[in-house]
């Protein structure tokens, strides 16, 4: 895969999770989506890199929500 066809998968994993979480700012988003990615680049088999971006993105966000959520 080459790293341009990538990053349009990584962009639309953005996409995906905006849909997803809509009370999180887009923002927040694209960090936790790229700090995701970076953290993959030294690997060499890169089939699966969009999978494990949006996996360990969802799990980040879905916490950072849960964490800024009113308190009860």
């Amino acid at each position: 895969m080459d790293n341009e066809s990538e990053q349009n998968l990584v962009e639309r994993v953005v996409e995906r999770l905006a849909a997803r979480y809509p009370e999180a700012p887009r923002l927040l988003i694209s960090e936790i989506v790229g700090e995701e990615y970076h953290g993959l680049d030294g690997g060499r088999i890169r089939a699966y890199v969009p999978t494990l971006v949006e996996n360990g993105a969802r799990t980040r966000l879905h916490q950072a929500l849960k964490d800024s959520g009113p308190a009860g």
